[in-house]
């Protein structure tokens, strides 16, 4: 199993959408709505240019993204993690969460969300050193927001 993480770019917009949608359908179809469910091109072009987005892929092919929203103080917001359905409890989102954590090694705080029933992300979080520092409302979603606090930047 050869895992790879690298730094989306424009060419990567088809098969984001295709990974997005694979691993986000059951929220869709669960929740009534999903924010990383069935962007469309414009959309996801626009995430690329604006945001962090790191593509997951196993022996070359993409089965996963995230997204890292960088607030300008040394705090990263760490969103839209996905692995395809097929590709998960393989380790892989363990991976790329470690990834992400070096990527930034003046990092304070990341934070993260997840709705509050989906208790094996919570398992995955809190092995990876994640505390829940809130639990709130977003549409008809209830989400817990963890974070991990790191030292203070080097």
């Amino acid at each position: 199993m050869n895992i790879k993480i690298e730094r989306a770019t424009l060419d990567d917009i088809d098969p984001l959408i295709n990974v997005q949608n694979q691993s986000f359908y059951g929220d869709y179809i669960r929740y009534g709505e999903c924010p990383g469910f069935n962007h469309s091109s414009e959309t996801m072009a626009s995430i690329i240019l604006n945001r962090i987005v790191y593509k997951i892929m196993l022996d070359d092919q993409i089965v996963g993204d995230f997204i890292v929203r960088d607030n300008y103080d040394n705090t990263y917001y760490l969103g839209g993690l996905c692995i395809i359905p097929e590709c998960e409890n393989r380790g892989i989102g363990q991976k790329a969460i470690k990834f992400v954590e070096s990527e930034f090694p003046n990092a304070t705080l990341f934070t993260l969300e997840t709705p509050l029933d989906k208790t094996r992300n919570h398992y995955i979080y809190k092995k990876l050193g994640y505390s829940i520092a809130h639990e709130y409302r977003a549409g008809s979603i209830k989400l817990v927001l963890f974070q991990k606090r790191l030292s203070e930047a080097k």
